[in-house]
């Protein structure tokens, strides 16, 4: 339950001053913070998602620490908004949030966060390393926290399908030889279809670098899509678009297709629920597919900046990471420890994932997918 007086700062949108100064917080030693922390007593959270889980941990962290946490659940875009209108006062409202790829660009042009956290929370170099370095596409210079990832992979039934495609080639030759036996979902209704969208730009273009390091849509960097589109229109007949992510792996698992494109946490939803059969198999082709996940960030003008770190690295803990993976199934930030199943190696994480192109990229081809091939 919020603290009164929290309640009534967030109301007013008035900050209560206390802890340390940033360059303070930086020189300071790990139980010196914990020791801010229990002093500061209590944490206000922002998420959009994964309600049960967040106040699970956080109720688990006040039980451990005696730090109350505050977890408000509510929309990444006025969350934003409300970052950014109490910039410039000396202590905002908000002390973490988590954040998705699609945010990245605007916290980190607005210098939102607390700097090089990486830095201080322990365990930090057992998170991954692509994630911890760059979140489609923005470099996030050890300013947030990975907490999950997430990685799109191919889903196949092995009864059906006895040597799955590892290579671009071998997809096309599938295809063609298993008419409406693959299917991916519309990108704009699930993430596995934007996988597949980004992965047949990268290869009949035969160039995954050109956007890498852009944080704005080049207009020339796209003029050669068309392209991709005619490969998609060349293939409507022969393949299967779903209507989401779960629609995908519910098709397979009912037999109407035998290869699909999804993401791994879904896919152990899936399992989980008893939706999708266990003899199924996940993998990242060699080709390489997309992957990536959601990170914390402690807000740079948070009121409680160590009580923040302190739950940010509660949560990355390996039994609370595990906790977290077994809970709603979205896959560990660490990769010294497996999640339930290792649905995906993490050898083969590191291997064949690949990261998404710059977020508006994503956007630009979404649309242009619906405008000239859905539409067509």
């Amino acid at each position: 339950m919020r603290k009164p007086l929290l309640a009534a700062v967030l109301a007013a949108g008035v900050a209560v001053t206390h802890g340390a100064s940033a360059a303070e917080l930086n020189d300071m030693s790990w139980d010196d913070i914990v020791a801010q922390a229990k002093e500061e007593g209590e944490v206000t959270f922002f998420s959009w998602w994964a309600e049960e889980w967040w106040r699970t941990a956080a109720q688990q962290f006040e039980d451990e620490t005696g730090i109350e946490v505050n977890v408000i659940i509510g929309d990444t875009g006025p969350t934003l908004n409300k970052l950014l209108a109490e910039k410039d006062r000396d202590e905002g409202t908000i002390d973490v949030i988590h954040f998705g790829g699609s945010a990245t660009k605007t916290i980190m042009d607005a210098s939102l966060l607390h700097p090089n956290i990486q830095d201080i929370v322990p365990g930090a170099d057992k998170l991954d390393p692509k994630l911890s370095a760059v979140q489609e596409g923005v470099d996030v210079k050890g300013h947030v926290i990975p907490v999950y990832r997430n990685q799109t992979g191919l889903l196949y039934n092995p009864d059906r399908v006895s040597s799955p495609p590892q290579s671009w080639d071998e997809l096309v030759a599938f295809i063609a030889e298993n008419p409406n036996q693959f299917a991916f979902t519309d990108p704009t209704k699930g993430g596995s279809g934007q996988a597949m969208v980004q992965t047949a730009l990268f290869n009949v273009l035969n160039d995954a670098d050109r956007y890498e390091g852009d944080t704005e849509l080049d207009e020339a960097k796209v003029a050669d899509w068309d392209q991709v589109w005619a490969w998609f229109n060349d293939i409507e007949d022969e393949v299967i678009i779903t209507a989401s992510n779960f629609d995908s792996i519910e098709r397979l698992n009912q037999g109407e297709v035998s290869l699909v494109v999804a993401w791994d946490d879904d896919t152990s939803i899936a399992l989980k629920k008893g939706t999708l059969s266990p003899a199924n198999k996940l993998y990242i082709p060699e080709m390489g597919l997309p992957g990536g996940g959601d990170t914390l960030g402690v807000v740079g003008n948070a009121p409680n900046k160590a009580a923040g770190l302190a739950f940010i690295a509660y949560l990355v803990r390996p039994e609370v990471q595990t906790q977290m993976n077994q809970m709603i199934g979205s896959y560990l930030a660490r990769t010294d420890v497996a999640g339930q199943s290792e649905l995906i190696p993490e050898e083969q994480r590191q291997q064949f994932g690949t990261g998404w192109v710059p977020a508006p990229y994503k956007a630009h081809f979404a649309k242009e997918f619906v405008a000239n091939v859905l539409q067509q």
